[in-house]
């Protein structure tokens, strides 16, 4: 690949059918095909939560295939060997392609997408109406278990309107017909199959299937979905190389970064290992030219669900960071009203939290990785109107001369510029030093000359902040003041930490370093420049 190529994901192997019979190594492998047939051989309604952008369309699309022309587009794969089942008729819905319908829409919407998978005869415009009336009298016909009926997204039409509660009630009352009429007729369905974002107590699936069985946090089908190491490091390494010049890095950095940015999603408490998002990978791939975005949260901005919370902050994401909130199993996988879940279980199960196994049946809650942290923090500031636009303070290459320059005065005044600007007087936030970290974290660009490290692991410990050029490495270390803590005690003791835990020593030799102690007065709202120092 020459330099400055943009990799082509029409090359990229985008899903399940590609991973099979490829070469192992000590990295963990999963047959995902083998995956895809333990899901196709049960018999019992089943439901796969994912984050949006994680391929629960696509495993839709390959079951799709699978039962509609049985082994046709699997030849060579594993499952080959395995399937033995025939070919059905496959009622395929997808409800996020009906979510921002009017309730008529809707109706007539669903109604018509049954009538088109049954190609059955079209029915006067009063029936259109009443989906479940439509359905009714098309399994009437049906033979036993002859029908294969998948589901995606079943909840974006409730989601959606969580802010409008007339509608969401009758979209429910919708819903709640249309899956009376699916139990039914259970013995006419060879697989039911759904997928969706969050787990809702309101109608649904879940009291209308007794036997419905939840996957999604069970530790077998925790790499269903995304892209394990192993996918990373033997499918996509051209590309890697490919990206690696194009931002003018090793290899191996990439790799790091890649990790740090993308992989970190586990949804069983046991499971072996963490995931990377696939939609953010690919599309890294595809514009490495542009480096590390924030791909997963621009693709479709946020979910009405999540604004929901932000606006009446039952979700402030500062609160939960470093809190270690513990979770059970149970809650995990419980099912909650749609307008009164936990802020914790929202962010869990739209993908801005991951677990981490304490024990074997508890977990803590931690953001996956820097994408998704920076996603939420982002969405937080902006829905508070304290989204801070760096280009309001300072032109982005002053910004990095000034860093390699070490002009600690013009960056102290910066950063007091942002926090000026977007922290409202009567905030709290200047009694939490991570809070103000995230803030300027949150406002500093993601660009191929500057990049941003928040809490990088080290043997030692871990730095609040650090900055890179293309020449310097700046390591930043905050301490706040309080009622028994002055400035100079908290410069003294951010002195001393940076040279006890040797933050930034030998971690990019190529780089020049420097760090620095700041101090932040909650009273004064503002870091103090006279107590900004270099250590060395």
């Amino acid at each position: 690949m020459e330099n400055n190529e943009v990799c082509d994901t029409n090359r990229l192997p985008l899903g399940l059918l590609e991973f099979s019979n490829i070469r192992k190594s000590n990295m963990i492998y999963v047959d995902k095909t083998k995956l895809l047939y333990d899901i196709a051989s049960q018999r019992t309604p089943l439901f796969l939560s994912r984050p949006r952008r994680f391929g629960k369309s696509l495993l839709i699309n390959t079951l799709h295939c699978l039962f509609e022309s049985g082994l046709q587009y699997f030849q060579g794969l594993d499952i080959e060997k395995l399937w033995q089942d025939t070919t059905y008729k496959v009622v395929h819905l997808d409800f996020s392609s009906l979510a921002r319908k009017s309730i008529e829409g809707f109706r007539f919407c669903l109604s018509d997408s049954i009538i088109d998978c049954f190609n059955s005869e079209m029915y006067d415009d009063k029936m259109l109406l009443y989906p479940d009336r439509v359905l009714n009298k098309i399994l009437k016909k049906r033979d036993s278990k002859s029908i294969v009926l998948l589901i995606d997204e079943y909840d974006a039409p409730i989601t959606s309107r969580i802010t409008k509660p007339d509608e969401l009630q009758e979209i429910l009352d919708i819903l709640s017909d249309f899956y009376a009429v699916i139990k039914q007729y259970t013995d006419k369905f060879r697989l039911i199959f759904i997928t969706g974002i969050t787990r809702t107590s309101h109608i649904s699936i879940f009291s209308a299937f007794n036997n419905l069985v939840d996957i999604s946090v069970k530790d077998e089908f925790n790499t269903l979905l995304g892209f394990t190491q192993y996918d990373i490091e033997n499918f996509f390494d051209p590309y890697i190389e490919c990206a690696a010049k194009n931002l003018g890095m090793s290899k191996e950095d990439v790799y790091e970064r890649l990790k740090q940015y993308y992989d970190g999603f586990q949804f069983s408490i046991n499971a072996k290992e963490t995931i990377y998002n696939p939609w953010s990978v690919l599309s890294f791939l595809k514009y490495s030219q542009d480096g590390f975005k924030n791909y997963w949260f621009k693709s479709s901005g946020s979910s009405t669900l999540i604004m929901q919370y932000l606006k009446n902050d039952t979700l402030n994401p500062f609160n939960y960071q470093g809190s270690n909130i513990e979770v059970s199993e149970d809650a995990i996988s419980d099912r909650y009203e749609i307008n009164s879940m936990p802020g914790y279980i929202v962010l869990l199960q739209a993908g801005y939290f991951t677990l981490r196994k304490k024990t074997s049946t508890v977990a803590q809650l931690t953001f996956p990785n820097t994408e998704v942290e920076e996603s939420i923090l982002n969405l937080y500031l902006q829905e508070k109107n304290m989204r801070p636009d760096i280009e309001n303070y300072c032109n982005i290459d002053e910004l990095i001369k000034n860093i390699d320059s070490k002009n600690l005065l013009y960056i102290v005044n910066k950063f007091n510029a942002i926090l000026n600007d977007c922290v409202s007087s009567d905030s709290n936030i200047f009694n939490d030093e991570r809070s103000i970290r995230d803030i300027l974290y949150t406002a500093l660009p993601q660009v191929n000359s500057l990049q941003k490290i928040k809490e990088r692991g080290t043997v030692k410990g871990r730095a609040d902040l650090e900055i890179l050029t293309h020449t310097s490495h700046m390591v930043i270390e905050f301490k706040r003041t309080s009622p028994t803590r002055d400035a100079k005690a908290c410069l003294e003791e951010a002195i001393e930490q940076i040279r006890s835990k040797r933050y930034g020593i030998g971690s990019f030799p190529s780089h020049a370093l420097y760090r620095v102690a700041m101090v932040i007065a909650s009273e004064e709202k503002a870091i103090l420049p006279a107590f900004c120092q270099e250590v060395v």
